[in-house]
């Protein structure tokens, strides 16, 4: 059993409603995060009271994906669409309506594309017509219906030959990322999977779902169930281990952030429903570095240290 471990928050303030969504910002101390106000906000981890509205649009956004090399920021809203925003012009350069439902993750799966997981059950792929030219567009290259129930999260393996799923209908689905055939299929949890992270150094595939269980999967063996245990009462809407390899954070509905010690998954740190942590569900978590950042429908987004 691993020894206990203090944590301590700092509240970063600027979102009028739940926050949904995470994202790598800019530079390695950096960080974006959306959600029901329809407000993209940067921020960096050393000025908390200075956070820089990128984008706004009329409504819910579910995820975000800032495009560096391109200078662009992809937003998805609950409503399914997906916006383009040039963020040199700050100006919006296209609108793509294809999911019928909510786009739930946004991830770059080469320097060329990028996947969205729709609430439709549908997985899209998408390309960059210009490269890195300015007038760079979006367009579509393959949809691909996996399930009748929402696909809530997507993963890229650290060395980017593999893609999992988090599918409603209770399966995590593995793809090899060129012509997305599919390589594994994993069923565990019951009422559906909604949230994959694979463990940067080891060949696990960890999953979240509305059950409240973490399940671990190896993913050189067949996919073959390694470990499950029930963490969280409720939907976990988020699980992943820091860089260094030493702690699993997970969040969920029940409003609480749990650590684990990544090797033996004991517990090892959980917050309380006070101004301390979160006060109501939380949607998102992000790792930067070993610095853990976790977003709620408190309309807070708070950066942690341990």
């Amino acid at each position: 059993m691993s020894a206990k471990i203090e944590a301590t928050s700092i509240a970063y303030q600027g979102h009028t409603a739940a926050v949904y969504a995470l994202a790598t910002g800019p530079t390695e101390r950096s960080f974006i995060s959306a959600g029901g106000d329809g407000q993209v906000i940067a921020w960096d981890l050393d000025t908390p009271d200075q956070g820089r509205l990128l984008a706004k649009v009329s409504d819910a956004i579910y995820s975000v994906l800032l495009d560096n090399e391109r200078d662009r920021l992809l937003i998805g809203t609950g409503a399914g669409r997906l916006h383009v925003i040039d963020l040199q012009a700050k100006a919006e350069v296209q609108v793509v309506e294809l999911h019928r439902k909510g786009i739930f993750r946004i991830v770059a799966h080469t320097p060329r594309g990028f996947l969205c997981a729709g609430g439709d059950g549908i997985l899209s792929v998408w390309g960059w017509t210009a490269g890195a030219d300015p007038a760079a567009s979006v367009e579509l290259q393959r949809q691909i219906p996996l399930c009748d129930e929402k696909l809530r999260d997507i993963a890229l393996s650290p060395t980017a030959d593999r893609v999992a799923l988090a599918c409603g209908d209770g399966s995590v689905r593995e793809f090899e990322p060129t012509l997305f055939n599919e390589t594994l299929r994993m069923v565990g949890h019951s009422g559906g999977v909604t949230c994959v992270h694979y463990h940067p150094n080891k060949p696990v595939l960890i999953s979240g779902g509305k059950d409240g269980e973490l399940r671990f999967w190896h993913t050189h063996e067949d996919g073959r169930e390694v470990h499950g245990f029930p963490a969280h009462k409720g939907s976990i809407y988020a699980a992943g281990v820091s860089s260094s390899g030493t702690q699993l954070a997970s969040v969920g509905r029940d409003s609480l952030l749990k650590i684990w010690n990544a090797n033996d998954l004991s517990p090892v740190h959980r917050t309380t429903r006070d101004r301390s942590g979160h006060t109501h569900s939380v949607n998102a978590a992000l790792w930067l570095g070993d610095t853990l950042i976790t977003a709620s429908d408190d309309r807070m987004v708070r950066v942690w240290t341990f």
